[in-house]
């Protein structure tokens, strides 16, 4: 999640830590600074890129934040380095852990867990919030708010609608399954058709409409990388970086116009909201639970009939075995 401003007071104290070299660790302090060594595969080749560095601004308490973070699997930041196009690891990334006595996490709504501001390449993190969609988890918050500042870094000075920011930061963190299916179809049938402007506004308003953002933006990216490619996302970026908008960089780089990548995706949802709808109409269910009771009437006579079978195929066989009975009986 983005932010503008970002303002905080906090105490910590400052050492280092890489996980190359581990001489001169001290793991109790507050402070920490990792170097993350990154390679990106071109074609048959590896190309390696600059270490991606990452500052941490940690109260005593929360270090243990750190080092789980340290111990992530570097591969999906390539995965973010791919789908944003960006080779430039230069920069450091700045993370401050905040507790939730600070005035930053008091000023932030509670159910926002963590938030990133790109041009400042700060992420801050509040992990006693961590827990609930989108927020499952400690890892998936650092790779969408990673996410975030990579997405600012590869756009250049070109603003990135907050959907299209969202919807990266979503696929990049690799959550989905039958989570984000089930919420989709839940949007789906119970929403309407939205256009650009109506998705970017549902951010920053309610906690019910920001969630419908995510997950809209989400499926929406993901259909752009369905599409058009897993490179799609980072040729936009890198035409935004060459200084077009984003409504240009799309055209150019896909041969689409936002509103016709909207549209086309909603044509393909709106069958199956069609469907969800239908299945889920009254008449519908009233004739499938017809059904079920004519089904249930059909086997329970079924089953009677066969019983009133079995029982007449033992009285004959009992009739036999007695009549075998009696004419031995009167041989005798």
């Amino acid at each position: 999640m983005a932010r503008k401003r970002v303002q905080a007071k906090d105490r910590s104290t400052n050492t280092s830590f890489s996980p190359l070299s581990t001489n001169n660790c001290n793991m109790g302090a507050a402070s920490l600074i990792v170097a993350l060594t990154l390679v990106l595969s071109g074609g048959g080749s590896a190309q390696p890129t600059r270490p991606l560095k990452l500052t941490f601004d940690v109260p005593d308490h929360l270090a243990y934040v750190a080092t789980q973070i340290q111990d992530f699997n570097t591969g999906r930041l390539t995965d973010i380095l791919k789908l944003t196009g960006l080779t430039d690891t230069a920069l450091p990334i700045r993370i401050r852990v905040a507790h939730e006595e600070t005035d930053l996490a008091r000023d932030t709504p509670s159910w926002i867990a963590g938030f990133a501001v790109a041009r400042t390449n700060l992420i801050v993190l509040f992990p006693n919030r961590i827990g609930s969609y989108p927020y499952g988890s400690l890892e998936n918050l650092f790779y969408h708010e990673v996410s975030h500042v990579l997405t600012g870094r590869a756009a250049g000075v070109q603003p990135v609608p907050r959907w299209f920011n969202e919807g990266l930061a979503s696929a990049a963190e690799r959550s989905g399954g039958l989570d984000r299916q089930t919420r989709l179809a839940w949007e789906l049938l119970a929403g309407e058709v939205l256009t650009p402007t109506q998705l970017e506004g549902l951010f920053g308003r309610s906690r019910r409409d920001t969630l419908r953002g995510y997950v809209v933006s989400d499926a929406l990216v993901r259909h752009i990388l369905q599409r058009h490619g897993p490179s799609s996302t980072a040729r936009i970026l890198q035409r935004m970086r060459d200084g077009e908008s984003f409504e240009l960089a799309v055209f150019s780089a896909i041969g689409m116009t936002v509103d016709e990548i909207f549209r086309n995706f909603w044509s393909r949802n709106v069958v199956w909201k069609r469907w969800i709808a239908f299945l889920g109409h009254p008449f519908t269910i009233w004739i499938f639970v017809t059904l079920l009771a004519l089904l249930a009437i059909w086997r329970h006579r079924r089953r009677r009939f066969e019983q009133r079978q079995r029982w007449e195929l033992e009285e004959r066989t009992e009739d036999e075995a007695w009549e075998e009975h009696r004419r031995r009986y009167q041989i005798h």
